[in-house]
């Protein structure tokens, strides 16, 4: 698990979608999407719901994306 990976995952969160993540970290969607797909193998949990209309996180998605912002705010905090 990296770091990127848990900002990629939050920003998903935050804005609900894929493609507008992508667009705000200035990656493609592809490539965002392939490493939110890590993250959960990693974890062996489904973190999102994907739909049409965007994500919405699971409940074990919720309960990351707590502890991923926190461990985010962490890390900023050490350097």
């Amino acid at each position: 698990m990296e770091l990127r990976q848990l900002r990629y995952f939050v920003r998903v969160v935050e804005l609900g979608s894929m493609g507008r993540a992508a667009a705000d970290l200035g990656v493609v969607t592809s490539a965002l999407s392939q490493q939110i797909s890590r993250l959960e193998g990693e974890l062996a949990t489904r973190l999102l719901q994907r739909s049409p209309r965007g994500v919405t996180p699971t409940e074990a998605g919720v309960a990351f994306f707590r502890e991923a912002q926190l461990t985010l705010r962490h890390a900023e905090q050490a350097v």
